[in-house]
């Protein structure tokens, strides 16, 4: 909680009301429907500071209400990794259905199990297809599925990274 503070003291004190009024008004049009609006509140965000997630999670929203999934998990993924658990929760929920609807079933599945998690039981293991992942080991699994890119890599190319990896 600390880093936030102090990040939030060396943003210029006289954009911080502004950017969070500027971010409850992209929300309110993302919950009206309007999500052409909501970006152009966002867009007129000229320093996010320590909000730049909190921007990040409501572009990819809008974006996906316009159904524009693929430019949506861009967005989504720096806020589902940059927003702390359980927090982030609704980046992973929004993430997932990009996923779905890019025709990537697989990476929806796995921004599901981060969905569903449970956060006490640290010596559960999570399968996917068929990898057994520690839960602590989890989060370092996502990032590097994550980096990866996942959306737009051919088949071949993703089956040799994963070959290459082993």
């Amino acid at each position: 909680m600390g880093g936030l503070i102090e990040t939030v003291l060396a943003m210029d004190a006289n954009k911080v009301p502004r950017t969070i009024r500027l971010l409850q008004r992209a929300e309110g049009y993302i919950e009206l429907d309007l999500p052409v609006r909501a970006i152009a509140e966002l867009d007129s965000i000229v320093d996010a500071g320590p909000f730049e997630p909190a921007v990040a999670l409501l572009r990819g929203e809008a974006l996906k209400n316009q159904e524009r999934y693929a430019e949506a998990l861009i967005p989504l993924k720096h806020a589902a990794t940059a927003i702390p658990a359980p927090l982030n929760k609704r980046a992973w929920r929004s993430l997932s259905e990009c996923y779905r609807q890019t025709g990537h079933e697989d990476l929806a599945e796995v921004a599901d199990l981060v969905l569903n998690a449970e956060e006490g039981d640290k010596e559960a293991n999570v399968t996917i297809h068929f990898a057994v992942v520690p839960l602590r080991l989890l989060n370092e699994a996502l990032k590097r599925l994550l980096s990866r890119g996942g959306v737009g890599e051919a088949p071949d190319e993703a089956a040799e990274d994963r070959s290459a990896d082993e």
